[in-house]
This record gives structure tokens, C-alpha cells and sequence, in this order.
């Protein structure tokens, strides 16, 4: 049984993820067999599951659009109890709310955009900069590429690639009301394991990947891990994805997944431990079982209060 999770009321998914979201403290949490043997062996899972059954939530306040005075008073006159974060000032905890966040005209709006911190940390590591051009070649939603172009007053150039042309459009559209300046925006329909472009000053491959490290707020996805195919799946793309990206003139990589699992994270780039660097030094390292976690970053629920992420940047300029 995972999660209890085909015990819950109705059978439309987005209703049991929400019951989920809701009850989080009533449901029983059992992982599939092989994930619990795997998990066990790299991080602390009982406290992993613990805070598995906490409820929490991040949102960043969309400097291109309000101010962030504007956005605390709007969510203290709807009695939201929120904590602003230590490291970036754009991003807020949101610790309990009456109401749904997504219901709030600033969310509608957004002004403030729901985005776990884990999230922006990918943004964050590839050091934004005015005047510069990224690729992003796994690019869609586009919640990434908004925060890029925040960080740089929407005064750099983005190329942003996708495998599916209706995420492509709803990334469009997204940063449309996000606020960004279109002009600066160049969308690219392709699968980038067969990359088009040829010259940028970063690269971000946010890959796509098994979604481990945001079981916490959607745990219909452990229904796909009932083994560890899809693992071996993803992990097969990720590589042909990092190899291909590697063709591209850069100076700076970053590589991400939103995975707890080493096979899509230390063991992608393990081959180029070299020109690997840690992003940051204030998080948790890579996983100490492989060489390039100390050159890495890993953000976990029960240590960060945010999704798990694997973060590491590639120093092109060493090739």
C-alpha cells in the first residue's frame, strides 16, 4: 500500500493529492520495499517520513509585478502566518493559512508565485546576471525562467527549450503574467537530447527526472515507483541530456533534478568531477558515497523544509 493512497475518498487524482495535501497527519506514509532498502542507506528516512506528514509551503514575491511590503500586508489582512527567509528575500514560508494560497488575486495575479525554495536554489546557482544569455533545455512550466528573469530586472536574454509544445505555450502565457519581457524571451520546441542551440553564456538542464523530492506534495508519485525502472529510465535520459548540453559554448552549467535518488544526481555527473563545483556552501552536501558529493548540493524535507533537490554547477571554462 502506498500511502494509503487508493484508500482515499473519490478516485479523481487531483482530489486525492489535495486530500493529501490536507490530512498529511492522519495518513499512514509506506514506501515501496526497494525505496525504503535504498533511502535507508543514504539519509535519516524515518525523519525523512516524518516530516513527510508536516504541512508547509513557499511562495516568492514577484518583484517585476508589487512590492514586497504590499504582499506581507495583504497575506497578514487574510491572517496568513508567513516567515521570510534568511537567505533570499523574495522567497516566504508559508506556515498556516485559513484559506487556499491559490485562491488569493495575488497569487491569480502573480504577484506572488507559489515556488519551493528548493526550487529557486537552482536558479540561484547559476549566479543571474544583467546583459547575459541562458538555454534552459528542459525549461517548461517556466517557474524557473520567471525567477531567472526577476533576478535580472528582465534584463537578460533566455532561450527555453521543451520536448512538449502545450507546456511550451503555457510557458509563454505564465510568463506573460508573470511580468516578463517577452522581447527577451526566445522559445524553442525541441527534444534537447538533439540540441539546436549552439552558443550561450549558461546553461541550465533541469532535467526531467522521477519527481522523488516532491513526494510531500503529490504523493501519486510513488505510484510510479513501484521499482526502480523508471530510475534507470530517467537516468538513461539525464546523461544523454548533459552529454548533448556539454556541446553547447558556455562557461557555467547547472545541473538539477527534483530526485532523492543518487542515480539521477551523483551518478550523472560523476564523470565530471573535475569541473564540478558546490553551489552553495550553507546546504547539505551530495551524498558522501560518491566522489562528486562534496562537490554538490542536496536539499531534503526533513533538513530544509523544502522539496529534495540535487544541485551542482559545471565550470565549463575547464573542458
Amino acid at each position: 500500500m502506498l500511502l494509503s493512497y487508493y484508500a482515499l475518498p473519490q478516485s479523481k487524482r487531483s482530489f486525492k493529492v489535495r486530500y493529501w495535501l490536507e490530512n498529511k497527519e492522519s495518513i499512514e506514509i509506506k514506501f515501496p520495499n526497494w525505496m525504503e532498502e535504498k533511502l535507508s542507506t543514504l539519509l535519516d528516512i524515518n525523519a525523512l517520513k516524518r516530516k513527510l506528514s508536516e504541512r508547509w509551503m513557499w511562495a516568492r514575491v514577484n518583484i517585476l509585478k508589487t512590492g514586497i511590503d504590499k504582499i506581507y500586508r495583504e497575506l497578514e489582512s487574510q491572517n496568513i502566518e508567513f516567515e521570510v527567509d534568511k537567505n533570499f528575500y523574495y522567497m516566504i514560508k508559508i506556515k498556516k493559512s485559513p484559506v487556499r494560497l491559490s485562491s488569493l488575486s495575488i497569487v491569480k495575479d502573480c504577484k506572488l508565485v507559489i515556488h519551493d525554495k528548493a526550487s529557486s536554489l537552482v536558479v540561484e546557482a547559476l549566479k543571474p546576471e544583467i546583459g547575459e544569455k541562458l538555454v534552459d533545455l528542459s525549461s517548461a512550466p517556466g517557474i524557473k525562467a520567471s525567477l531567472y528573469m526577476m533576478l535580472t530586472e528582465n534584463r537578460a536574454e533566455t532561450f527555453l527549450a521543451d520536448v512538449d509544445f502545450k507546456r511550451l505555450s503555457r510557458e509563454y502565457n505564465l510568463l506573460k503574467r508573470c511580468g516578463v519581457d517577452l522581447r527577451k524571451i526566445h522559445i524553442i520546441y525541441q527534444d534537447s537530447t538533439k540540441n539546436s542551440v549552439i552558443k550561450s553564456d549558461k546553461i541550465l538542464l533541469d532535467a526531467p527526472c522521477s519527481s522523488s523530492g516532491m513526494i510531500n506534495n503529490d504523493p501519486s508519485i510513488l505510484l510510479k515507483l513501484s521499482d526502480n525502472e523508471k530510475i534507470k529510465k530517467f537516468a538513461k535520459l539525464q546523461k544523454s541530456l548533459l552529454n548533448e548540453s556539454l556541446k553547447i559554448r558556455a562557461n557555467k552549467l547547472v545541473y538539477a533534478v527534483c530526485s532523492l535518488f543518487p542515480e539521477e544526481g551523483e551518478r550523472v555527473i560523476e564523470d565530471y568531477y573535475d569541473i564540478a563545483e558546490m553551489p552553495f556552501s550553507n546546504y547539505q552536501s551530495g551524498y558522501s558515497l560518491y566522489k562528486v558529493g562534496k562537490r554538490s548540493n542536496r536539499t531534503f524535507p526533513h533538513i530544509d523544509s523544502t522539496e529534495g533537490f540535487f544541485i551542482s554547477v559545471l565550470n565549463l571554462t575547464k573542458l
